[in-house]
């Protein structure tokens, strides 16, 4: 059986995950982990005997921090349950769940072996790109919340979302169907045109009647094939053009439902009139390549979700008080005013009510309103979905269903995300364009009709036809959309190509502080002051389990790794000080962790104490503010580009710590959600246009408020709100440099659009002559179109090599130089 490797059993850093361990660290033998989350995973791997875990990536484990305490009991619910059921029958039960935690080959090596792990368990499938396991079990033998609690306990929790099933990457089949039925009909129809390509139809015609009968119907089976074409693959043109005239609107698909009219109609009249073959390989081409472009536009990364909202986050269940007062699972959305819930410490509340017991701990409302510090509530007041219960069961009387609740109402009402989703060429340059061909088209008809009526519409549609503005539709879409593709190896993943383009148009930038330039911080080590008893600090860490302030958290985490871990005493409810602290009163002595003035030292400042009877037993060194690694520079470089600002619903510092990045007037304290989205909306009526950058739901307002918002997320685990892209945390170093590339394409699209304008310029000028021979139209009109996608995509290319890559490949840029997809 294999074991970790060397590198893994040095002791600073932890066997399991390879994070550097802290001072007092979890110790089993030779190995050290950084918490004892991890180290109960290692456990579970080495009973069960899958140590090779480590052999294929020795630090393959994801970091746990601490033993996870969720509630899987809601699962044994059958209507609940049943939504993630994808079969059942007597002996076997699939189910379908979404493992966030999942990123490297040895997740799926350990997940694929859950059977050896949990008896009962039949087999392990994973699709690694959506991040889901299929799972099939026995019922007869294990339930759902066995199979969950198991990969909760190896480091894989399930994440339950109350929409149920995901269906991304399903909304463009039908795109993808019509890109098949037309580039088959485009293929066949390039085929059978090659004899009027190659000037064979000539001698066809003079081969004899028999000849000419075959080209005749490979002509009519030509026109079969367009059907498809124009009928189903290019419907969606002649609709939106459609809706356009009624609405007395230009858009870009009015000239091409127009060209594609002309192309069609021509061709019925050459084929019937025996005169010709017409362009059905010109429309069926055109149609192609409109459609891979739109299918650019709407491309997107399956794996990520770019529209989650809170319903992703609530509960799946909540806890209702039955007839004789026990608490039964139910369905979050089943909830009804007059019920009576019972919530969890640590879980939300899923409805607005009124509170029937003091929450002596106060709430926490962070998820909604950004505020830290939990919130104090006593019996009868009245309490908001999206709040947390923090250290002690809440029991509160619903009085509106979740769909009502007030405080997520107005979060989304305010949030409400307008912007435009796809890419196209100015509406002035279509306006333009469309009347030009219009008027050109009409002054050829009158101008030939005095003297030739037959050279006089053939002219006439041959202006429509050579003119079609499939150059100026194709170009943005395949521009933006490389661009798109190629940003995402940097770690930055858009919404689609539009976001981009209004990326370039920033120049004002606003930063969330917390999770945005700042890190977690990961310290807690403590220093004792008085010799240590184990039984003194076995009571601080019931304590600190108690609480939900950060700061008892860390103190938590730092005590749990030594004996007094071992040592449960029952020391009933601590009393919490909103703001200080909290204190406890346990076999005649007095307890206490909070603030140096709470603890009794009000001659210091900074710092968490723990006391005992008034005597300082340990301390947990003051909070500091640590920027990511490379965010000064990003900050600097930003700030040259535009105005900069920082809103955070922090407190203020005590020193100047950010006025070195920003200028004073432009940081702002004390923000809330409502705040940051009211102060978004002041900078865009003075035309500014604005990237907002944050990296929680309180940040979801300004987010869908700002013309581009970018979600920073940690890890793929992590909540990630709605957006317009997203990006890890440790390549937000480089947004100047994205910034710079979605600048730059505007040259890409000058230089496409030039070239557009150049190719109508010389067919046109044929054009209006008459003496456009259908083979030329049949080169210019596909060639102008692969021309025009392959200088957008190349452009595009050039401009991330030069402005990201290279830049990334710069001693200023090391850190961002390791590409990190987890694709």
């Amino acid at each position: 059986m294999g074991q970790p490797p060397a590198s893994s059993m040095v002791s600073s850093h932890c066997t399991h995950c390879g994070d550097a361990c802290g001072k007092d660290t979890v110790t089993q033998g030779q190995h050290t982990f950084c918490c004892s989350g991890c180290a109960t995973v290692y456990s579970i791997l080495k009973d069960n005997n899958l140590l090779d875990f480590y052999r294929i990536d020795d630090r393959a484990g994801a970091k746990q921090q601490a033993v996870n305490d969720r509630d899987y009991a809601w699962l044994e619910v059958p209507k609940l349950a049943e939504r993630f059921v994808r079969y059942r029958d007597d002996t076997r039960c699939h189910v379908e769940l979404e493992l966030p935690g999942i990123h490297c080959s040895s997740c799926i090596w350990l997940l694929e072996r859950l059977p050896q792990l949990l008896p009962g368990v039949r087999s392990c499938s994973i699709n690694f790109s959506n991040k889901l396991a299929t799972i099939v079990f026995d019922p007869r033998v294990l339930e759902l919340r066995q199979v969950a609690e198991m990969l909760d306990r190896i480091g894989y929790p399930p994440h339950f979302r109350v929409q149920g099933e995901v269906v991304a990457g399903k909304t463009n089949r039908a795109l993808i169907y019509r890109i098949g039925v037309a580039g088959f009909c485009f293929g066949n129809i390039m085929l059978l045109s090659f004899p009027e390509y190659f000037g064979l139809s000539e001698m066809l015609a003079g081969a004899g009647a028999g000849a000419r009968w075959v080209g005749e119907a490979m002509n009519y089976l030509l026109l079969v094939l367009s059907l498809p074409v124009v009928l189903y693959a290019g419907r969606g043109f002649f609709t939106t053009a459609w809706y356009a005239v009624r609405s007395r609107q230009v858009t870009i698909d009015l000239p091409i439902a127009l060209g594609m009219l002309a192309l069609f109609g021509r061709s019925v009249y050459e084929i019937i009139a025996g005169v010709g073959s017409g362009y059905l390989d010109s429309l069926a081409g055109l149609v192609f390549f409109l459609l891979i472009g739109r299918w650019f536009q709407t491309y997107s990364f399956a794996r990520l979700n770019f529209d989650r909202d809170y319903r992703d986050y609530f509960p799946v269940a909540a806890y209702r008080e039955a007839k004789d007062g026990t608490p039964e699972p139910v369905a979050s959305e089943d909830l009804a005013a007059g019920d009576i819930l019972s919530v969890r410490p640590g879980n939300l509340i899923p409805a607005d009510g009124r509170l029937l017991s003091p929450a002596a701990h106060g709430i926490d409302y962070s998820f909604v309103t950004g505020e830290a510090a939990p919130r104090p509530a006593n019996e009868g007041d009245e309490v908001f979905a999206g709040g947390r219960a923090t250290s002690s069961s809440l029991r509160i009387a619903v009085t509106k269903p979740p769909d009502q609740s007030y405080l997520l109402q107005l979060w989304l009402r305010e949030g409400e995300n307008t912007k435009r989703a796809d890419v196209a060429p100015p509406e002035w340059l279509i306006r333009i364009f469309t009347a030009t061909i219009l008027l050109l088209a009409a002054g050829t008809l009158a101008y030939w009709y005095q003297t030739d009526t037959s050279l006089a519409y053939r002219a006439a549609t041959a202006v429509l036809i050579i003119a079609c503005p499939c150059a100026l539709a194709l170009a943005a879409p395949f521009a933006y959309g490389t661009l798109q593709r190629l940003l995402a190896r940097s770690g930055y993943y858009f919404r689609g190509p539009a976001v981009i383009e209004r990326l370039g148009k920033t120049d004002t930038f606003v930063f969330d502080k917390t999770g945005t330039l700042t890190e977690e911080q990961k310290d807690t080590e403590l220093t004792f002051v008085m010799p240590r008893s184990a039984d003194y600090e076995a009571v601080f860490l019931a304590m600190a389990r108690q609480s939900s302030h950060p700061r008892s958290q860390a103190i938590s985490e730092a005590l749990a790794s030594g004996e007094q871990s071992h040592v449960h005493p029952r020391i009933g409810n601590v009393t919490e000080r909103t703001g200080q602290g909290i204190l406890l009163e346990h076999q005649g002595h007095n307890f206490r962790i909070g603030s140096p003035a709470f603890c009794g030292f009000p001659h210091y400042q900074e710092g968490t104490f723990a006391v005992v009877d008034d005597l300082l037993c340990f301390s947990l060194k003051a909070q500091q503010t640590v920027l990511r690694d490379g965010i000064d520079e990003m900050l600097y470089s930003v700030g040259e580009s535009g105005d900069t600002w920082l809103l955070s619903g922090d407190q203020p510092p005590a020193d100047p710590f950010w006025e070195p990045y920003l200028a004073p007037e432009k940081i702002l304290f004390r923000q809330t959600p409502f705040n940051k989205r009211s102060h978004i909306n002041d900078l865009q009526r003075r035309n500014a246009h604005v990237l907002m950058v944050g990296d929680g739901l309180n940040d979801a307002g300004a987010l869908a408020t700002a013309n581009v918002g970018l979600a920073v997320n940690e890890d793929e685990a992590r909540f990630n709100p709605a957006c317009d892209g997203i990006v890890k945390s440790d390549r937000l170093t480089s947004l100047p440099d994205v910034l710079l590339a979605s600048g730059r394409m505007k040259w890409v699209m000058i230089i496409t659009y030039l070239l557009a304008f150049a190719y109508n310029v010389v067919g046109l000028s044929y054009a209006v002559t008459g003496a456009l021979s259908p083979v030329i139209a049949a080169i210019l009109m596909p060639l102008s179109s692969v021309t025009i996608v392959i200088v957008a995509s190349l452009g595009a290319g050039i401009v991330y090599q030069k402005s990201v890559q290279d830049q990334a490949n710069d001693s200023k840029y090391d850190s961002l130089s390791a590409v990190t997809t987890h694709q």
